[in-house]
């Protein structure tokens, strides 16, 4: 794209052994974007070198990061895997390419020896989700990573064994690397949400088809707990969905739709709501869990899922796609004693406040570093 850009790419790479692609970011503002923000925060420039697509280490923001995405997206839809174009370094038998997300190998060499992380397959499990063009650069994505067989890193087990399911375990390495926490978002001041009073139930993340938040509604609905006096607050940003999902909220009493809320009111949700209603029909790790669960907060989740992975088991499963199991769980929440409310908070916390930066970051830092006394 930019001779000058590229030859800055060429120049890091010959420093270090290792590149991070993590032309993501350019993208993606959602919970990968800080976990690979971090990830080159912690590496460069003291192990590896940084790439954010055709321009090099140079990370855009504001409208440049935009006008980039579109570029980048639209170059990526134009030309897939073809080698045309694609973007060159430094890296050859000597070291490695650490790519942030599996569809950036598509305008990229990928060679046995490099390494991708993988949040999950849903592109390709749960096509439906998500739209047309999407599930295609995914499934070339896979080809070429099929067949380069590099090392690949997975946020949880969970989309480790959906990964075997599909590809088998025919790969340089395959291993679980889990995510964690940002502590920071959840710990500070309190702010009481203006209007919301007595009990309620809470769902934050994206308001979107993947969430399933449709089924939790339709089963705070069934289970008649507004004449409870019991609300269901759900906060989060618009995603695929929205309109259906709003309309469905606007027709029960006491479901109440906020969309984003500030910090200080995050906590305050958290910290008084009854239960937390997730029941997903696809997640590749469970942060929404794990935060409610660092929160004290009991986590009603998908059966079998990442969720269920992220919080060690702490939490009531239920099939999402029958509403009565969620209505029986959201029972079972609201009739627990004061004492077993304290025990399981007690647990919950626990459990959520093991997945630290820290422990990410080392496990990172030793397999990396492996990797690079294994290239030299």
């Amino acid at each position: 794209m930019n001779e000058r850009i590229d030859h800055s790419t060429l120049h890091a790479a010959r420093a270090q052994p290792m590149l991070i692609d993590s032309s993501l970011s350019i993208l993606n503002r959602t919970g990968a974007y800080h976990i690979a923000k971090d990830l080159v925060a912690a590496l460069v420039p003291g192990q590896a070198a940084v790439r954010y697509w055709r321009l090099g280490s140079f990370a855009p923001e504001g409208i440049a990061r935009k006008i980039a995405a579109r570029l980048m997206m639209l170059e990526i839809n134009w030309l897939g895997a073809n080698e045309r174009l694609q973007i060159h370094d430094a890296i050859q038998g000597h070291g490695f390419r650490l790519f942030l997300d599996p569809l950036y190998v598509l305008r990229s060499r990928l060679e046995p020896n490099d390494i991708v992380l993988c949040h999950d397959v849903g592109p390709l499990t749960h096509s439906e989700l998500y739209d047309s063009r999407t599930s295609e650069n995914y499934e070339l994505a896979y080809e070429k990573i099929l067949l380069a067989k590099p090392g690949i890193v997975f946020v949880s087990d969970f989309s480790l064994r959906q990964h075997t399911l599909l590809f088998g375990s025919d790969f340089r390495f395959l291993k679980t690397i889990p995510l964690y926490l940002r502590t920071e978002l959840l710990d500070g001041l309190a702010e009481p949400v203006p209007g919301l009073r007595g009990r309620f139930f809470l769902t934050v993340g994206a308001i979107e088809r993947r969430k399933n938040q449709a089924s939790s509604l339709m089963a705070y609905r069934d289970g008649e707990f507004h004449r409870q006096g019991i609300d269901y607050v759900l906060c989060g940003p618009r995603g695929d969905g929205y309109a259906e999902i709003a309309k469905l909220a606007e027709s029960i009493p006491g479901a109440r739709l906020m969309g984003y809320v500030p910090d200080a009111q995050l906590r305050w949700l958290y910290g008084n709501a009854e239960a937390f209603l997730l029941p997903s029909l696809l997640e590749g790790f469970g942060m929404p869990a794990l935060e409610a669960a660092y929160m004290g907060l009991l986590p009603i989740v998908s059966e079998n899922s990442a969720l269920v992975e992220a919080v060690g088991g702490q939490c009531l499963q239920v099939r999402p796609d029958r509403t009565d199991q969620i209505v029986e769980a959201m029972c079972e929440a609201i009739s627990r004693s004061p004492a077993e409310k304290a025990e399981a908070r007690c647990r919950l916390r626990a459990t959520a406040s093991a997945a630290t930066k820290e422990r990410y970051l080392q496990q990172w830092r030793e397999l990396l570093m492996s990797q690079v006394q294994i290239a030299a």
